[in-house]
């Protein structure tokens, strides 16, 4: 991806494809689910993090008549291979996030930060998740100090 698009997607209803039940997944999910997207996981198996009842859980190995039907992607296994597969079988008209390779994705996910009255989103593009994880802790710090009434909803 070289120069990427920032926009802030409403997932309320929107089909949202998770191939993985393990960490990885159960972090993506959680942020979809209260982002109100309709979330089907594809999985042997779940990480007890991941609410069975929130999600629509097809307990299989992944295929591709599975993701068909879905929006959004995200490719959360530990196998590299399957999350390639991942991306090349998705059409044209669905966006892939391939976890194990930012180079084989449509998106990046962001860090973000929630209040009452911002949403601040931060990126490094992929190369630095820490990075953007260490600068997020020092956003909400300015922030608190510079909106003392802000309160966070995430």
């Amino acid at each position: 991806m070289q120069k990427p698009y920032p926009i802030l997607l409403d997932l309320s209803a929107k089909k949202v494809g998770v191939v993985g039940g393990g960490k990885v997944a159960a972090r993506k999910i959680k942020g979809l689910l209260a982002a109100g997207a309709d979330v089907t996981v594809v999985s042997p198996f779940l990480n007890d993090q991941i609410d069975a009842d929130a999600v629509h859980w097809i307990q299989a190995r992944y295929a591709k008549k599975y993701i068909r039907q879905m929006n959004l992607v995200f490719a959360c296994t530990d196998d590299l291979a399957v999350n390639q597969q991942v991306k090349a079988e998705a059409a044209q008209f669905q966006l892939v996030n391939n976890t194990s390779n930012k180079h084989d994705s449509d998106f990046y996910n962001v860090a973000k930060i929630d209040t009452e009255h911002f949403m601040i989103t931060i990126s490094t593009n992929g190369v630095s998740p820490s990075a953007a994880k260490e600068l997020k802790a020092e956003m909400v710090t300015w922030l608190t100090g510079q909106y003392p009434d802000e309160r966070r909803s995430h």
